[in-house]
Protein backbone atom coordinates (compact mmCIF):
# COMPACT_ATOMS: atom_id res chain seq x y z
CA UNK A 1 0.00 0.00 0.00
CA UNK A 2 0.77 3.81 -0.90
CA UNK A 3 2.21 5.56 2.10
CA UNK A 4 0.28 8.26 3.54
CA UNK A 5 1.43 11.27 5.29
CA UNK A 6 1.21 12.37 8.95
CA UNK A 7 -0.59 15.37 7.41
CA UNK A 8 -3.70 13.61 6.58
CA UNK A 9 -4.75 12.90 10.08
CA UNK A 10 -6.16 15.26 12.56
CA UNK A 11 -4.20 14.99 16.02
CA UNK A 12 -0.97 13.58 14.69
CA UNK A 13 1.58 12.23 17.14
CA UNK A 14 4.86 11.20 14.80
CA UNK A 15 6.02 9.66 18.38
CA UNK A 16 3.28 7.57 18.80
CA UNK A 17 4.37 3.47 18.20
CA UNK A 18 1.66 1.14 19.73
CA UNK A 19 0.14 -0.97 17.12
CA UNK A 20 -2.70 -1.03 20.37
CA UNK A 21 -5.96 1.72 19.52
CA UNK A 22 -6.99 3.75 22.98
CA UNK A 23 -8.33 2.26 25.58
CA UNK A 24 -11.53 4.55 25.13
CA UNK A 25 -12.17 3.08 21.32
CA UNK A 26 -13.81 -0.30 23.34
CA UNK A 27 -16.93 -0.40 25.52
CA UNK A 28 -17.14 -1.32 28.89
CA UNK A 29 -17.50 -4.57 28.65
CA UNK A 30 -15.66 -7.61 28.61
CA UNK A 31 -15.92 -11.07 26.52
CA UNK A 32 -15.75 -13.52 29.15
CA UNK A 33 -12.63 -15.75 27.50
CA UNK A 34 -14.16 -18.74 29.45
CA UNK A 35 -17.86 -18.05 28.09
CA UNK A 36 -18.72 -20.07 25.28
CA UNK A 37 -18.43 -16.89 23.00
CA UNK A 38 -14.93 -16.12 24.55
CA UNK A 39 -13.49 -19.88 23.73
CA UNK A 40 -14.83 -19.76 20.63
CA UNK A 41 -13.06 -16.65 19.89
CA UNK A 42 -9.67 -17.81 21.02
CA UNK A 43 -10.14 -20.76 18.94
CA UNK A 44 -11.30 -18.66 15.99
CA UNK A 45 -8.09 -16.64 16.23
CA UNK A 46 -5.59 -19.18 16.77
CA UNK A 47 -6.94 -21.78 13.85
CA UNK A 48 -7.00 -19.02 11.25
CA UNK A 49 -4.56 -16.54 12.33
CA UNK A 50 -6.13 -13.51 11.50
CA UNK A 51 -6.76 -10.50 13.45
CA UNK A 52 -10.27 -10.28 15.01
CA UNK A 53 -12.15 -8.37 17.10
CA UNK A 54 -15.57 -8.93 18.92
CA UNK A 55 -18.49 -6.52 18.57
CA UNK A 56 -22.35 -7.14 20.14
CA UNK A 57 -23.68 -6.93 16.99
CA UNK A 58 -26.98 -5.87 18.44
CA UNK A 59 -25.18 -2.67 19.76
CA UNK A 60 -22.45 -1.88 17.94
CA UNK A 61 -20.01 -2.32 20.77
CA UNK A 62 -16.75 -3.52 20.83
CA UNK A 63 -16.02 -5.94 23.61
CA UNK A 64 -12.58 -5.77 24.93
CA UNK A 65 -10.86 -9.68 24.78
CA UNK A 66 -6.97 -10.84 25.69
CA UNK A 67 -6.38 -12.25 22.10
CA UNK A 68 -7.74 -8.92 20.43
CA UNK A 69 -4.77 -6.69 21.73
CA UNK A 70 -2.75 -6.84 18.57
CA UNK A 71 -6.32 -5.52 17.07
CA UNK A 72 -7.29 -1.74 17.11
CA UNK A 73 -10.94 -0.56 16.68
CA UNK A 74 -11.80 -0.80 13.01
CA UNK A 75 -11.10 2.41 10.49
CA UNK A 76 -14.68 1.39 8.95
CA UNK A 77 -17.97 1.84 10.13
CA UNK A 78 -20.23 -0.85 9.70
CA UNK A 79 -20.65 -4.22 10.32
CA UNK A 80 -20.49 -7.44 8.18
CA UNK A 81 -24.20 -8.62 7.45
CA UNK A 82 -24.28 -12.36 8.18
CA UNK A 83 -27.71 -13.84 6.95
CA UNK A 84 -29.84 -15.76 9.01
CA UNK A 85 -28.81 -19.26 9.08
CA UNK A 86 -25.32 -18.82 8.13
CA UNK A 87 -22.26 -18.86 10.30
CA UNK A 88 -20.11 -16.30 8.47
CA UNK A 89 -19.68 -14.32 6.09
CA UNK A 90 -17.72 -11.95 4.02
CA UNK A 91 -18.25 -8.63 2.04
CA UNK A 92 -16.06 -5.99 0.84
CA UNK A 93 -18.13 -2.20 1.90
CA UNK A 94 -14.70 -0.52 0.21
CA UNK A 95 -12.50 -1.13 -2.90
CA UNK A 96 -9.31 -3.92 -1.77
CA UNK A 97 -10.78 -3.84 2.05
CA UNK A 98 -12.54 -7.10 2.62
CA UNK A 99 -14.47 -7.13 5.95
CA UNK A 100 -15.40 -10.92 7.94
CA UNK A 101 -17.59 -11.68 10.53
CA UNK A 102 -18.60 -14.82 12.75
CA UNK A 103 -21.44 -15.94 14.59
CA UNK A 104 -19.82 -16.45 18.51
CA UNK A 105 -22.18 -18.94 20.75
CA UNK A 106 -24.11 -17.24 23.32
CA UNK A 107 -26.05 -18.47 26.14
CA UNK A 108 -27.89 -15.46 27.41
CA UNK A 109 -29.42 -14.36 23.73
CA UNK A 110 -26.81 -11.71 23.01
CA UNK A 111 -25.84 -11.44 19.43
CA UNK A 112 -22.04 -11.33 19.39
CA UNK A 113 -19.89 -11.65 16.30
CA UNK A 114 -15.90 -12.34 15.99
CA UNK A 115 -15.05 -9.73 13.35
CA UNK A 116 -11.92 -8.21 11.47
CA UNK A 117 -10.79 -6.58 8.33
CA UNK A 118 -8.11 -7.97 5.35
CA UNK A 119 -6.80 -6.38 2.04
CA UNK A 120 -7.15 -7.89 -1.34
CA UNK A 121 -3.44 -7.30 -2.40
CA UNK A 122 -0.66 -5.33 -1.18
CA UNK A 123 -0.82 -2.95 -3.66
CA UNK A 124 -4.49 -1.76 -3.12
CA UNK A 125 -4.58 1.91 -2.16
CA UNK A 126 -8.10 2.13 0.58
CA UNK A 127 -8.40 6.33 0.30
CA UNK A 128 -11.45 5.72 2.50
CA UNK A 129 -9.71 3.61 5.28
CA UNK A 130 -7.36 6.71 5.16
CA UNK A 131 -10.21 9.06 5.83
CA UNK A 132 -11.97 6.82 8.56
CA UNK A 133 -8.58 6.60 10.20
CA UNK A 134 -8.63 10.36 10.36
CA UNK A 135 -11.76 10.94 11.33
CA UNK A 136 -10.99 8.80 14.74
CA UNK A 137 -7.47 10.79 15.16
CA UNK A 138 -5.67 7.71 14.38
CA UNK A 139 -1.96 9.07 14.49
CA UNK A 140 0.55 7.98 11.58
CA UNK A 141 1.85 5.22 13.73
CA UNK A 142 -1.50 4.05 15.00
CA UNK A 143 -2.22 3.84 11.31
CA UNK A 144 0.77 1.91 10.09
CA UNK A 145 0.30 -0.77 12.73
CA UNK A 146 -3.21 -1.22 11.11
CA UNK A 147 -1.75 -1.99 7.99
CA UNK A 148 1.32 -4.04 9.13
CA UNK A 149 -1.31 -6.30 11.11
CA UNK A 150 -3.93 -6.35 8.54
CA UNK A 151 -3.20 -9.75 6.01
CA UNK A 152 -3.51 -9.60 2.21
CA UNK A 153 -5.74 -12.13 1.06
CA UNK A 154 -7.89 -13.07 -1.47
CA UNK A 155 -11.67 -12.95 -1.04
CA UNK A 156 -11.94 -16.92 -2.06
CA UNK A 157 -8.88 -18.05 -0.23
CA UNK A 158 -10.19 -15.91 2.81
CA UNK A 159 -13.74 -17.53 2.41
CA UNK A 160 -12.23 -21.07 2.41
CA UNK A 161 -9.71 -20.61 5.55
CA UNK A 162 -13.04 -19.37 7.37
CA UNK A 163 -15.11 -22.17 6.11
CA UNK A 164 -12.23 -24.50 7.03
CA UNK A 165 -11.89 -22.97 10.56
CA UNK A 166 -15.68 -22.87 11.08
CA UNK A 167 -15.98 -26.80 10.05
CA UNK A 168 -13.20 -27.70 12.43
CA UNK A 169 -14.49 -25.84 15.13
CA UNK A 170 -18.13 -27.71 14.76
CA UNK A 171 -16.11 -31.08 14.70
CA UNK A 172 -14.31 -30.05 17.68
CA UNK A 173 -17.90 -28.80 19.32
CA UNK A 174 -19.33 -32.12 18.14
CA UNK A 175 -16.47 -34.19 19.62
CA UNK A 176 -16.58 -32.60 23.01
CA UNK A 177 -20.39 -32.75 23.15
CA UNK A 178 -20.35 -36.87 22.22
CA UNK A 179 -17.40 -37.09 25.04
CA UNK A 180 -19.21 -35.00 27.54
CA UNK A 181 -22.59 -38.17 26.17
CA UNK A 182 -20.30 -40.65 26.74
CA UNK A 183 -19.10 -39.60 30.32
CA UNK A 184 -22.89 -39.29 31.23
CA UNK A 185 -23.73 -42.99 29.60
CA UNK A 186 -20.27 -43.73 31.21
CA UNK A 187 -21.71 -42.43 34.81
CA UNK A 188 -24.89 -43.72 34.13
CA UNK A 189 -23.93 -47.35 33.60
CA UNK A 190 -21.41 -47.40 36.56
CA UNK A 191 -24.35 -46.39 38.86
CA UNK A 192 -26.76 -48.43 37.09
CA UNK A 193 -23.88 -51.17 37.72
CA UNK A 194 -23.41 -50.38 41.63
CA UNK A 195 -27.29 -50.37 41.81
CA UNK A 196 -27.80 -54.28 40.27
CA UNK A 197 -24.82 -55.16 42.34
CA UNK A 198 -25.83 -54.32 45.16
CA UNK A 199 -29.31 -55.96 44.52
CA UNK A 200 -27.83 -58.83 43.35
CA UNK A 201 -25.62 -59.40 46.53
CA UNK A 202 -28.83 -58.70 48.45
CA UNK A 203 -30.90 -61.87 47.05
CA UNK A 204 -27.35 -63.75 46.47
CA UNK A 205 -27.69 -63.56 50.50
CA UNK A 206 -31.31 -64.33 50.98
CA UNK A 207 -30.51 -67.65 52.75
CA UNK A 208 -32.80 -68.08 55.75
CA UNK A 209 -29.79 -68.46 57.38
CA UNK A 210 -28.81 -65.14 56.82
CA UNK A 211 -30.61 -62.87 59.53
CA UNK A 212 -31.99 -59.68 58.73
CA UNK A 213 -29.33 -57.39 60.11
CA UNK A 214 -26.72 -59.07 58.02
CA UNK A 215 -28.48 -58.06 54.63
CA UNK A 216 -29.32 -54.76 56.38
CA UNK A 217 -25.06 -54.56 56.81
CA UNK A 218 -24.83 -54.63 53.13
CA UNK A 219 -27.13 -52.25 52.35
CA UNK A 220 -25.91 -49.10 54.81
CA UNK A 221 -22.69 -50.32 53.78
CA UNK A 222 -23.23 -49.38 49.78
CA UNK A 223 -26.25 -47.19 49.50
CA UNK A 224 -24.03 -43.77 50.92
CA UNK A 225 -21.62 -44.72 47.82
CA UNK A 226 -24.85 -44.93 45.31
CA UNK A 227 -27.23 -42.22 45.83
CA UNK A 228 -24.10 -39.52 47.60
CA UNK A 229 -26.17 -39.52 51.09
CA UNK A 230 -24.59 -37.43 53.76
CA UNK A 231 -25.81 -40.33 56.20
CA UNK A 232 -28.11 -43.34 55.84
CA UNK A 233 -29.84 -45.56 58.28
CA UNK A 234 -31.55 -49.01 57.99
CA UNK A 235 -33.95 -49.99 60.83
CA UNK A 236 -34.62 -53.42 61.78
CA UNK A 237 -37.84 -54.08 64.42
CA UNK A 238 -36.83 -57.29 66.29
CA UNK A 239 -38.15 -59.40 68.35
CA UNK A 240 -35.85 -59.45 71.86
CA UNK A 241 -36.32 -56.92 74.29
CA UNK A 242 -34.62 -54.00 72.68
CA UNK A 243 -36.96 -54.26 70.38
CA UNK A 244 -34.85 -52.74 67.51
CA UNK A 245 -31.61 -52.60 65.75
CA UNK A 246 -30.17 -49.68 63.92
CA UNK A 247 -27.56 -49.70 61.70
CA UNK A 248 -25.88 -46.33 60.24
CA UNK A 249 -23.44 -45.17 58.15
CA UNK A 250 -22.23 -41.70 57.48
CA UNK A 251 -23.76 -38.47 59.58
CA UNK A 252 -27.27 -38.11 60.46
CA UNK A 253 -28.47 -34.67 62.10
CA UNK A 254 -30.04 -36.57 64.93
CA UNK A 255 -29.51 -39.55 67.02
CA UNK A 256 -31.80 -43.07 67.09
CA UNK A 257 -34.72 -41.71 69.53
CA UNK A 258 -34.78 -38.78 66.68
CA UNK A 259 -34.99 -41.33 63.93
CA UNK A 260 -37.85 -42.62 66.04
CA UNK A 261 -39.33 -38.96 66.45
CA UNK A 262 -38.44 -37.98 62.82
CA UNK A 263 -40.83 -41.25 61.31
CA UNK A 264 -43.38 -40.84 63.56
CA UNK A 265 -44.06 -37.71 62.16
CA UNK A 266 -44.90 -39.42 58.98
CA UNK A 267 -47.56 -41.63 61.12
CA UNK A 268 -50.34 -41.22 58.57
CA UNK A 269 -48.22 -41.10 55.59
CA UNK A 270 -49.87 -43.73 52.84
CA UNK A 271 -46.76 -45.93 53.17
CA UNK A 272 -47.57 -47.57 49.51
CA UNK A 273 -44.55 -44.80 48.52
CA UNK A 274 -42.13 -43.32 49.95
CA UNK A 275 -41.70 -40.02 51.49
CA UNK A 276 -39.82 -37.48 49.32
CA UNK A 277 -38.77 -34.39 51.40
CA UNK A 278 -36.31 -31.52 50.07
CA UNK A 279 -35.53 -27.95 51.09
CA UNK A 280 -36.68 -28.38 54.20
CA UNK A 281 -34.65 -26.34 56.34
CA UNK A 282 -36.46 -23.10 57.02
CA UNK A 283 -40.04 -25.19 57.03
CA UNK A 284 -41.16 -26.46 60.77
CA UNK A 285 -40.21 -30.03 59.80
CA UNK A 286 -36.87 -28.41 59.52
CA UNK A 287 -36.59 -26.33 62.82
CA UNK A 288 -37.66 -29.19 64.76
CA UNK A 289 -34.56 -31.44 63.40
CA UNK A 290 -31.71 -28.97 62.91
CA UNK A 291 -29.16 -30.07 60.12
CA UNK A 292 -31.92 -31.86 57.92
CA UNK A 293 -32.12 -30.77 54.61
CA UNK A 294 -33.63 -33.75 52.78
CA UNK A 295 -34.28 -37.17 53.57
CA UNK A 296 -35.93 -40.24 51.73
CA UNK A 297 -37.78 -42.94 53.83
CA UNK A 298 -39.06 -46.35 52.84
CA UNK A 299 -40.33 -49.11 54.66
CA UNK A 300 -39.33 -52.24 55.55
CA UNK A 301 -42.22 -54.50 54.30
CA UNK A 302 -43.94 -57.44 52.28
CA UNK A 303 -47.48 -56.58 52.04
CA UNK A 304 -48.97 -55.14 55.23
CA UNK A 305 -46.06 -56.88 57.20
CA UNK A 306 -43.70 -54.09 58.30
CA UNK A 307 -40.83 -54.69 60.22
CA UNK A 308 -38.46 -51.86 59.87
CA UNK A 309 -36.74 -48.56 57.75
CA UNK A 310 -34.44 -47.10 55.66
CA UNK A 311 -33.58 -43.61 55.84
CA UNK A 312 -31.38 -41.48 53.59
CA UNK A 313 -30.73 -37.64 54.59
CA UNK A 314 -28.70 -34.91 53.20
CA UNK A 315 -27.03 -35.27 49.55
CA UNK A 316 -23.24 -34.67 49.68
CA UNK A 317 -23.34 -33.45 45.85
CA UNK A 318 -26.35 -30.81 47.39
CA UNK A 319 -28.99 -32.34 44.80
CA UNK A 320 -32.05 -32.90 45.49
CA UNK A 321 -33.28 -36.64 46.07
CA UNK A 322 -35.97 -37.86 43.57
CA UNK A 323 -37.73 -41.06 42.40
CA UNK A 324 -34.50 -42.71 41.41
CA UNK A 325 -32.90 -42.65 44.92
CA UNK A 326 -36.67 -43.63 46.16
CA UNK A 327 -36.98 -46.63 43.95
CA UNK A 328 -33.98 -47.63 44.50
CA UNK A 329 -34.26 -47.31 48.70
CA UNK A 330 -37.89 -49.02 47.74
CA UNK A 331 -36.58 -51.97 45.60
CA UNK A 332 -34.10 -52.65 48.81
CA UNK A 333 -36.71 -52.28 51.65
CA UNK A 334 -38.53 -54.41 49.26
CA UNK A 335 -35.72 -57.19 49.38
CA UNK A 336 -35.33 -57.13 52.99
CA UNK A 337 -38.56 -57.24 54.02
CA UNK A 338 -39.16 -59.92 51.77
CA UNK A 339 -36.46 -61.64 53.90
CA UNK A 340 -37.41 -60.98 57.08
CA UNK A 341 -40.86 -62.07 56.04
CA UNK A 342 -39.47 -65.68 54.59
CA UNK A 343 -37.71 -65.89 57.79
CA UNK A 344 -40.53 -65.62 59.86
CA UNK A 345 -42.35 -67.88 58.04
CA UNK A 346 -39.56 -70.24 58.25
CA UNK A 347 -39.73 -70.11 61.83
CA UNK A 348 -43.35 -70.82 61.84
CA UNK A 349 -42.73 -74.02 59.77
CA UNK A 350 -40.40 -75.07 61.88
CA UNK A 351 -42.53 -75.03 64.47
CA UNK A 352 -45.43 -76.52 63.06
CA UNK A 353 -42.72 -79.77 61.82
CA UNK A 354 -41.18 -79.49 65.90
CA UNK A 355 -44.56 -79.99 66.44
CA UNK A 356 -45.33 -82.91 64.19
CA UNK A 357 -42.07 -84.91 64.86
CA UNK A 358 -42.87 -84.44 68.46
CA UNK A 359 -46.13 -85.78 68.25
CA UNK A 360 -44.61 -89.00 65.90
CA UNK A 361 -42.05 -89.29 68.91
CA UNK A 362 -45.07 -88.90 71.06
CA UNK A 363 -46.40 -92.04 69.73
CA UNK A 364 -43.43 -94.17 69.86
CA UNK A 365 -42.96 -92.97 73.31
CA UNK A 366 -46.60 -94.30 74.32
CA UNK A 367 -46.23 -97.37 72.68
CA UNK A 368 -42.56 -98.25 74.28
CA UNK A 369 -42.59 -96.53 77.70
CA UNK A 370 -39.01 -98.04 78.61
CA UNK A 371 -37.51 -95.95 75.69
CA UNK A 372 -39.08 -92.63 76.78
CA UNK A 373 -36.76 -89.89 76.65
CA UNK A 374 -33.92 -91.77 74.73
CA UNK A 375 -34.59 -90.53 71.03
CA UNK A 376 -34.96 -86.83 72.55
CA UNK A 377 -31.37 -87.48 74.32
CA UNK A 378 -29.59 -88.86 71.27
CA UNK A 379 -31.29 -85.98 69.31
CA UNK A 380 -28.88 -83.48 71.61
CA UNK A 381 -26.09 -85.82 71.66
CA UNK A 382 -25.99 -86.00 67.81
CA UNK A 383 -26.17 -81.94 67.97
CA UNK A 384 -23.44 -81.71 70.26
CA UNK A 385 -21.36 -83.85 68.59
CA UNK A 386 -22.32 -82.20 64.91
CA UNK A 387 -20.84 -79.01 66.68
CA UNK A 388 -17.40 -80.48 67.16
CA UNK A 389 -17.00 -81.14 62.93
CA UNK A 390 -18.18 -77.44 62.74
CA UNK A 391 -21.44 -78.28 60.70
CA UNK A 392 -23.44 -75.31 59.87
CA UNK A 393 -26.48 -74.39 62.09
CA UNK A 394 -28.89 -75.84 58.94
CA UNK A 395 -26.76 -79.40 59.05
CA UNK A 396 -26.82 -79.64 63.20
CA UNK A 397 -30.80 -78.87 63.14
CA UNK A 398 -31.04 -81.62 60.72
CA UNK A 399 -28.98 -83.81 62.34
CA UNK A 400 -31.22 -83.03 65.70
CA UNK A 401 -34.38 -84.25 63.82
CA UNK A 402 -32.68 -87.35 62.94
CA UNK A 403 -32.26 -87.99 66.16
CA UNK A 404 -35.49 -87.48 67.30
CA UNK A 405 -36.93 -89.56 64.40
CA UNK A 406 -34.31 -92.27 64.22
CA UNK A 407 -36.26 -94.90 65.71
CA UNK A 408 -39.82 -94.00 64.64
CA UNK A 409 -39.73 -96.93 62.33
CA UNK A 410 -40.23 -99.35 66.06
CA UNK A 411 -43.65 -98.14 65.30
CA UNK A 412 -44.18 -100.98 62.97
CA UNK A 413 -42.92 -103.54 65.32
CA UNK A 414 -44.73 -105.52 67.32
CA UNK A 415 -45.04 -104.82 70.89
CA UNK A 416 -44.25 -107.80 72.46
CA UNK A 417 -40.86 -108.06 71.12
CA UNK A 418 -40.31 -103.72 72.07
CA UNK A 419 -41.68 -103.94 75.69
CA UNK A 420 -40.45 -108.28 76.25
CA UNK A 421 -38.27 -107.95 79.23
CA UNK A 422 -36.04 -110.76 78.40
CA UNK A 423 -33.51 -112.09 75.46
CA UNK A 424 -35.12 -111.57 72.11
CA UNK A 425 -35.13 -114.52 69.72
CA UNK A 426 -33.44 -114.38 66.12
CA UNK A 427 -36.71 -113.79 64.39
CA UNK A 428 -37.81 -111.34 67.03
CA UNK A 429 -34.49 -109.53 66.37
CA UNK A 430 -34.22 -109.67 62.91
CA UNK A 431 -38.05 -107.89 63.30
CA UNK A 432 -36.23 -105.49 66.10
CA UNK A 433 -33.49 -104.68 62.80
CA UNK A 434 -36.44 -103.42 60.33
CA UNK A 435 -37.42 -100.42 62.21
CA UNK A 436 -34.53 -98.05 60.21
CA UNK A 437 -36.34 -99.24 56.42
CA UNK A 438 -39.38 -99.34 58.31
CA UNK A 439 -38.47 -95.74 59.77
CA UNK A 440 -37.17 -94.44 56.35
CA UNK A 441 -40.49 -95.44 54.54
CA UNK A 442 -43.03 -93.73 57.22
CA UNK A 443 -40.70 -90.40 56.20
CA UNK A 444 -39.44 -91.03 52.63
CA UNK A 445 -42.53 -89.44 51.57
CA UNK A 446 -42.83 -86.20 53.52
CA UNK A 447 -40.63 -83.61 51.44
CA UNK A 448 -39.76 -81.52 54.33
CA UNK A 449 -38.28 -84.47 56.60
CA UNK A 450 -36.07 -85.83 53.45
CA UNK A 451 -33.37 -84.36 55.14
CA UNK A 452 -33.06 -86.00 57.94
CA UNK A 453 -33.41 -89.95 55.94
CA UNK A 454 -29.97 -91.06 56.47
CA UNK A 455 -29.83 -90.98 59.66
CA UNK A 456 -32.82 -92.35 60.28
CA UNK A 457 -31.91 -95.18 57.76
CA UNK A 458 -28.23 -95.96 58.26
CA UNK A 459 -27.55 -95.25 62.14
CA UNK A 460 -27.14 -98.65 63.11
CA UNK A 461 -24.35 -99.23 60.38
CA UNK A 462 -21.15 -100.22 60.99
CA UNK A 463 -18.15 -98.56 60.38
CA UNK A 464 -16.61 -102.11 59.33
CA UNK A 465 -19.49 -102.76 56.89
CA UNK A 466 -21.09 -105.38 59.28
CA UNK A 467 -24.42 -103.44 60.40
CA UNK A 468 -27.90 -102.81 58.93
CA UNK A 469 -30.02 -102.29 56.71
CA UNK A 470 -27.49 -101.45 53.82
CA UNK A 471 -24.08 -103.33 54.85
CA UNK A 472 -22.57 -99.52 54.72
CA UNK A 473 -18.96 -99.31 55.34
CA UNK A 474 -16.57 -96.29 55.74
CA UNK A 475 -16.98 -93.20 54.65
CA UNK A 476 -19.47 -94.80 52.16
CA UNK A 477 -21.86 -94.31 55.74
CA UNK A 478 -23.23 -90.67 55.94
CA UNK A 479 -22.00 -88.47 58.07
CA UNK A 480 -25.17 -87.88 59.69
CA UNK A 481 -25.94 -91.70 60.42
CA UNK A 482 -22.21 -91.76 61.76
CA UNK A 483 -22.97 -89.44 64.31
CA UNK A 484 -26.36 -90.75 65.46
CA UNK A 485 -24.86 -94.01 65.47
CA UNK A 486 -22.44 -93.13 68.47
CA UNK A 487 -25.24 -90.85 70.31
CA UNK A 488 -27.41 -93.49 69.87
CA UNK A 489 -25.05 -96.17 71.74
CA UNK A 490 -24.04 -93.83 74.51
CA UNK A 491 -27.55 -93.23 75.73
CA UNK A 492 -28.46 -97.57 74.56
CA UNK A 493 -25.54 -98.18 77.04
CA UNK A 494 -26.41 -95.92 79.41
CA UNK A 495 -29.77 -96.48 79.56
CA UNK A 496 -31.57 -98.60 82.27
CA UNK A 497 -33.60 -101.64 80.18
CA UNK A 498 -35.96 -104.09 82.60
CA UNK A 499 -33.79 -106.84 81.59
CA UNK A 500 -30.42 -104.80 82.53
CA UNK A 501 -28.68 -101.82 84.08
CA UNK A 502 -27.33 -98.79 82.50
CA UNK A 503 -23.72 -99.11 82.01
CA UNK A 504 -21.45 -96.33 84.28
CA UNK A 505 -19.91 -94.06 81.71
CA UNK A 506 -16.06 -94.71 82.02
CA UNK A 507 -17.65 -98.30 80.71
CA UNK A 508 -19.31 -97.09 77.51
CA UNK A 509 -16.00 -94.96 77.00
CA UNK A 510 -13.91 -98.22 77.23
CA UNK A 511 -16.17 -99.94 74.58
CA UNK A 512 -15.61 -96.46 72.43
CA UNK A 513 -11.64 -96.56 72.90
CA UNK A 514 -11.97 -100.90 71.36
CA UNK A 515 -14.41 -99.92 69.01
CA UNK A 516 -13.05 -97.03 67.33
CA UNK A 517 -12.35 -97.16 63.42
CA UNK A 518 -14.19 -100.55 63.96
CA UNK A 519 -17.86 -100.22 64.44
CA UNK A 520 -17.63 -96.34 65.07
CA UNK A 521 -16.42 -93.69 63.01
CA UNK A 522 -12.99 -92.92 64.63
CA UNK A 523 -13.24 -89.25 64.46
CA UNK A 524 -16.52 -89.49 65.63
CA UNK A 525 -15.68 -91.17 68.94
CA UNK A 526 -12.46 -88.44 68.90
CA UNK A 527 -15.75 -85.86 68.95
CA UNK A 528 -17.18 -87.63 71.94
CA UNK A 529 -14.49 -87.44 74.13
CA UNK A 530 -14.36 -83.67 73.26
CA UNK A 531 -17.19 -83.10 74.08
CA UNK A 532 -17.77 -85.68 76.68
CA UNK A 533 -18.62 -83.14 79.91
CA UNK A 534 -21.31 -81.46 77.76
CA UNK A 535 -22.80 -84.75 76.34
CA UNK A 536 -22.25 -85.98 80.92
CA UNK A 537 -24.51 -83.02 81.42
CA UNK A 538 -27.09 -83.66 78.76
CA UNK A 539 -27.88 -86.51 80.24
CA UNK A 540 -27.63 -85.89 83.91
CA UNK A 541 -29.72 -83.17 83.49
CA UNK A 542 -32.54 -84.50 81.10
CA UNK A 543 -35.62 -85.84 82.74
CA UNK A 544 -39.22 -87.06 81.78
CA UNK A 545 -41.09 -83.99 83.37
CA UNK A 546 -38.47 -81.41 81.88
CA UNK A 547 -38.35 -82.78 78.23
CA UNK A 548 -38.16 -80.55 75.45
CA UNK A 549 -37.40 -80.10 72.10
CA UNK A 550 -34.62 -77.45 70.88
CA UNK A 551 -35.30 -75.67 68.03
CA UNK A 552 -32.77 -74.30 65.44
CA UNK A 553 -30.10 -72.37 66.82
CA UNK A 554 -30.28 -72.81 70.70
CA UNK A 555 -28.14 -75.31 71.23
CA UNK A 556 -24.80 -73.34 69.88
CA UNK A 557 -21.55 -74.37 71.36
CA UNK A 558 -20.12 -71.62 73.77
Amino acid sequence: MASVSTAEFVGTDTSAQTSNPSASDYSGRVLDAESPAGQHFAALASLTGLPMFCCDSSTGEVLAHPEMTRVPVPPLAGQAPIASGEQFAVTEPESGVLQYALRLPTTDGSCLVAMGYALSSSDVQPVEVVMAAAESDWSQADFDAWLESTPHISRTLLERMLTLAVGELDHGELESSMLLEVEELTHQLQQTYEEISLLHSLTHNMQISRTPLELAEICVDRIESIIASVGTAVWIEQDDEDGRSVLVKGDLPFDETGMARLISEFELHDWSRPVVKNNIQGTLLGSDFPGLESLVIVPIAEGSNRSGWILSCNRQDGEEFGTVEANLLHSLATILGTHVRNIDLYEQHQELLIGFVRSLVSTLDAKDPYTRGHSERVALIGRRLGEEFNLPEEDLHNIYLSGLLHDIGKIGVDDQILQKPGKLTDEEYRAIQEHPMMGYKILKELRNLHQVLPGVRNHHESYNGKGYPDGLAGEEIPLMARILAVADSFDAMGSDRPYRQGMPTEKIEEIFERGSGEQWDARVINSYFAAREDIRNICESYSMSSCFVVPAGQMKKD
